[in-house]
């Protein structure tokens, strides 16, 4: 081969020629996901239980996301649904499914075979929250017909407890009807109507185990219960807690998910570091 221009050619296809194709580069704007979470109650405001329950999220253009209840998944949800987020730089997302900030969407309570839209998604679409971020959502079923944000099945059977003649249309989320001063929304939380509708959420002291007391409260099905410490009334601190029934090798509980009508005592851990705590209270989601 003594031509230099042939030399050449061959050169150049055993350096170019053989090399692998490389495909245009595609469009991949994938964004962090974007986390929906709550917790989702019946029309009597107990948290569901059951893992049957499905939460589907859907947009207008018919994009659906679907989860599952958990029960005790945290202590402020029994679900949660990961949103996949896309960058919204090209014209299609880079998964079907992928949705862009601000996108509008519906949530719907699947329980059974029953379709239920929640009376917090009853009005326009919600938007979409930004990529690696949160929104809490708590769905709750059931009718509202005088729009106060409590299932009218509740507040029916509560004013019956009470033995009251007011209606619906009588009553607000912020209706004060028992001597302890707590609102109509706050006794929705609490859900202790059915035993007594002057009740409230009480933290007694039982005993002192050396420098640590046991604390008393009476729980309901499907809440969570955090039990937080202060060494002034001011800074409050949550607190982690053996419960004394459990024994020794018990478990510690950053938080106590109910799974049923119960007294529980429980015995606050010291934090690390800090003051001690002298002042305790507990905090129902």
């Amino acid at each position: 081969m003594k031509n230099p221009l042939l030399r050449t050619a061959v050169r150049f296809l055993l350096v170019f020629g053989l090399a692998p194709f490389v495909p245009p580069a595609l469009a991949y704007p994938p964004a962090p996901y974007h986390l929906i979470y709550g917790i989702v109650r019946d029309e009597y405001g107990t948290p569901l239980m059951s893992s049957d329950a499905q939460i589907i999220l859907q947009t207008p253009t018919g994009v659906q996301l679907s989860t599952t209840v958990v029960p005790g998944l945290g202590p402020d949800r029994n679900y949660a649904l990961q949103v996949p987020m896309d960058a919204g730089l090209t014209p299609d997302p880079y998964i079907p499914a992928a949705l862009t900030v601000s996108a509008p969407f519906k949530l719907y309570v699947v329980v059974n075979t029953t379709t239920n839209l929640p009376i917090e998604m009853s009005g326009n679409f919600a938007l979409l929250g930004l990529p690696a971020q949160q929104t809490r959502l708590d769905l709750t079923l059931g009718v509202d017909a005088n729009g106060d944000g409590i299932p009218d099945a509740w507040e029916q059977a509560f004013l019956s407890a009470l033995g009251s003649n007011l209606s619906l249309s009588d009553l607000n989320a912020n209706s004060v009807l028992t001597p302890d001063g707590q609102s109509l929304f706050q006794q929705y939380l609490l859900g202790d109507y059915l035993f007594d509708p002057g009740a409230s959420l009480k933290l007694t002291f039982v005993r002192l185990n050396g420098d640590s007391p046991t604390l008393q409260f009476s729980t309901m099905t499907g809440r969570s219960y955090t039990l937080l410490g202060s060494p002034d009334l001011k800074s409050w601190t949550p607190l982690s807690f053996r419960i004394p029934s459990e024994g020794d090798s018990g478990s510690v509980y950053s938080y106590y998910w109910a799974p049923d009508i119960r007294t529980l005592q429980v015995q606050p851990l010291r934090p690390a570091s800090g003051p001690p705590m002298r002042f305790f209270k507990v905090m129902l989601q």
